[in-house]
């Protein structure tokens, strides 16, 4: 079965959901393109909690694919009358379901699931307001990182690394700083530093960003230059019980200062750091 045709089936059906329902009239019968597009969104809220994986890695391709036509000038005049930008607010919502039921399954493909979230969100939005307001169920990841300052996101993945999205410019970079999946990430309020943990690998990482001449973190048209400056060995944190979803709540980062940070375990217990 191609996986990808029918979900782009599908969300051709409901991209116009919101329009469609909200024209019908209470205790009439739905007109036929409301109930294909109520029926659609069903089936795809439906596929996608059956096989999150599927879902979220087919739907991360089809956004490549429209990210790179979109480089290509010839494909600028269509870009955004394809079914993926139509379908924004379907996708979005369908993540929003992924995260709260099955958040486990979501941590696993976290980069992925962001790709398609700053796909689906204008960056000039997320600058705006932040990350927080603009799609908040994904801030519940101690993975997931935003610097007001310097408007950057960080998420950590399974693999060790971090990638790093400029929302002004949509670019991403990928830091390897660790040997096991990453437990938490977070930017020091000025955001000249970004801290890493990873339990498995029992460390936490400071990295520094470089700073322009004009006072913003990294350069506007170009990844930023980043150096890991200091690594420290930390106690492992062990889970409260055994269970697939204590791995997301393990600890978190907390910074109190632009150079001092809180690492704090789920039972408490804190570890105090200085870059």
């Amino acid at each position: 079965m191609d996986v990808s045709a029918v979900l782009m089936g599908l969300l051709e059906l409901c991209a116009d959901a919101e329009k469609q329902l909200a024209n019908v009239t209470m205790g009439l019968p739905l007109n036929p393109p409301a109930d294909s597009a109520r029926s659609a969104r069903h089936a795809l809220s439906l596929i996608a909690t059956a096989r999150p994986p599927a879902f979220i890695t087919t739907i991360a391709k089809e956004v490549h694919r429209h990210n790179a036509a979109q480089a290509n000038s010839q494909s600028q005049q269509n870009v955004h009358t394809t079914t993926l930008a139509r379908a924004k607010t379907e996708i979005l919502r369908v993540i929003d379901i992924l995260i709260e039921k099955m958040p486990g399954d979501v941590v696993d493909l976290l980069v992925e699931v962001m790709d398609i979230i700053m796909y689906c969100i204008e960056g000039s939005l997320v600058k705006k307001k932040g990350l927080q307001e603009c799609f908040p169920a994904i801030c519940k990841f101690y993975m997931v990182g935003y610097c007001d300052r310097s408007h950057r996101i960080a998420v950590g993945a399974r693999q060790g690394s971090v990638a790093l999205y400029d929302v002004r410019t949509g670019k991403c970079q990928n830091i390897h700083g660790h040997k096991g999946p990453i437990t938490a990430v977070s930017f020091a309020p000025d955001g000249r530093y970004l801290a890493t943990y990873s339990n498995a690998d029992s460390h936490i990482s400071f990295w520094q960003m470089n700073t322009s001449l004009l006072g913003s973190i990294g350069m506007l048209n170009s990844a930023p230059q980043l150096r890991c400056i200091k690594t420290y060995q930390v106690p492992p944190v062990q889970p409260a019980s055994p269970g697939s979803q204590n791995h997301l709540k393990l600890a978190r980062l907390i910074w109190t200062s632009n150079r001092n940070v809180i690492l704090m375990a789920h039972d408490g217990k804190e570890h105090r750091f200085m870059v």
